[in-house]
């Protein structure tokens, strides 16, 4: 027997179909289509948290940069949030 290697045995020839089994197997599309669902549903909820806690602030910071100021330099990751904690500790924060 020849011996192959892993990238040899996994490839096809130009041009021939995937094998009928897994085009057509009703089980593999619906799990399929059940994962892909899921995965999405978790990237949504990983988005919200992420923005919820304020993680993505610098990401959003920078798109907004991009689109409102497309010719000012935007601030470093940690220039950005030491002015956003100079913002929220360094002012009068009380009514009277």
């Amino acid at each position: 027997m020849r011996s192959q290697t892993p990238s040899a045995r996994l490839e096809r020839p130009v041009g021939e179909a995937r094998p009928q089994s897994l085009c057509t197997d009703p089980r593999t599309r619906q799990s399929r289509a059940a994962a892909s669902t899921a995965w999405r549903l978790v990237q949504t909820v990983w988005r919200f948290l992420r923005q919820a806690s304020g993680d993505d602030a610098y990401e959003r910071y920078r798109e907004h940069m991009l689109a409102a100021h497309p010719g000012q330099p935007a601030m470093t990751r940690s220039a950005y949030y030491r002015f956003r904690m100079e913002q929220k500790w360094n002012r009068i924060t009380r009514c009277c």
